[in-house]
């Protein structure tokens, strides 16, 4: 080695040497997951064009999604995170993640979980970008660690609206602006509570988001039960016939929609099962004459999965209907055809701790009314059945 290169090499050590350092001190992770997949999508069955649907649903068009393939990368995420103690029990917390999309090359910075909190014996507080406490601690099997923005995901079903998939109406969320509390451990018991700040407020209406839970785990068993409200969000007028909507033709109304849900799972040998029941209701005041006024849905979805050596089989299986419905002014409300189900099968093979291939089959069926989509690109028509089967590789870091 040439003394130039003896040199050059000295002088990276010595600039690299002080950022090592700050990374030991502050004690910093990279880590993400990545999960692409080729994926093969059709629709079928739409409701034809005029055809009957609910009082509450947009008319029918009969669209059909042509087959065709895609290459979807979910959930996959980069993340940094780090810990600083303080002493006294007390530490410092920050992580930074978010979603990147190796199909396309979009995304940015901090889209996913991104916070900086605090932690000591009275608990953990976050302040950031952060998932709702209903959707982080409610569905927790994952289905082969890769359901997350997957198509089969459970929340499809089981935490949004028959009447449409639009942010307002789901209770799956990743919460703006929020707080949130995480009480210690009590015997595998822990309490939980999140809140969205009003950013938005106006003179009529009020938006924020509270989220509440309890979980508890002893060995085998998990429980938990969650609690969210969504004030002036308008989950019901946003995804309805717009000749029914509050949100722009009523400004001074307001809306009040809450979503609660009980989970079990148990973990028996190599097997795993869980029950989620979800309810979903979406109320709203001072509407238009026959506009919305109350829709409430009821869901539940079973999930297990079992391994054999290096392969892992999973499957999923959820299922939502209405309960009732009525309009402003006392008129007659339907929730006829709002039914939907998702069927979901699937395989892993390890490869290694860190990389699996994976193929899975997912079934989305609607009734002639409802719009439940699990879709990565555009949106399925009323009644539009949903089929699709993708093969994919996952890797971990």
């Amino acid at each position: 080695m040439g003394n130039r290169a003896i040199y050059a090499a000295l002088a990276t050590v010595g600039i690299a040497a002080p950022f090592v350092a700050q990374a030991e001190s502050a004690n910093v992770v990279i880590y993400g997951k990545l999960y692409p997949q080729i994926v093969q999508v059709r629709t079928s069955g739409a409701t034809d064009a005029g055809g009957r649907v609910s009082t509450l649903s947009n008319a029918a068009k009969g669209d059909e999604i042509r087959s065709h393939t895609e290459i979807n990368a979910s959930n996959s995420r980069l993340g940094f995170r780090g810990t600083e103690d303080l002493g006294n029990g007390y530490k410092a917390h920050f992580q930074i993640e978010q979603k990147v999309a190796i199909d396309t090359g979009e995304g940015e910075l901090g889209t996913r979980n991104t916070f900086v909190g605090l932690s000591g014996g009275f608990g953990f507080v976050k302040l950031g970008n952060y998932d709702t406490v209903y959707k982080s601690i409610g569905d927790t099997l994952s289905f082969l660690g890769i359901s997350g923005g997957n198509f089969v995901s459970n929340s499809s079903i089981l935490s949004k609206s028959a009447l449409g998939s639009g942010k307002a109406g789901s209770f799956h969320l990743r919460a703006a602006n929020t707080v949130r509390y995480e009480s210690p451990e009590f015997g595998g018991l822990q309490f939980l509570a999140q809140y969205a700040t009003d950013e938005a407020k106006t003179d009529e209406r009020d938006p924020d988001l509270q989220s509440y839970g309890v979980k508890y785990r002893n060995g085998p068993l998990y429980l938990a039960l969650a609690h969210e409200i969504h004030t002036d969000f308008f989950g019901g007028s946003r995804n309805a016939r717009s000749s029914a909507s509050n949100f722009t033709a009523a400004p001074g109304a307001n809306s009040r929609d809450t979503g609660t849900r009980a989970t079990v799972q148990y973990k028996f040998g190599n097997s795993r099962v869980e029950v989620d029941y979800a309810v979903l209701k979406y109320k709203e005041s001072g509407g238009v004459a026959t506009g919305f006024k109350e829709y409430e849905q009821r869901a539940y979805s079973i999930s297990a999965d079992h391994k054999i050596g290096n392969w892992t089989i999973a499957a999923s299986y959820a299922h939502a209907s209405p309960e009732d419905c009525s309009l402003v002014g006392g008129g007659a409300c339907s929730t006829s055809g709002l039914d939907g189900e998702q069927l979901n099968l699937g395989a892993s093979y390890s490869l290694s701790k860190r990389t699996s291939l994976f193929a899975l089959f997912s079934r989305l069926n609607n009734d002639r009314s409802a719009r439940f989509s699990n879709l990565a690109i555009g949106k399925p028509d009323a009644g539009a059945d949903i089929t699709q089967a993708a093969l994919g590789i996952s890797h971990s870091f």
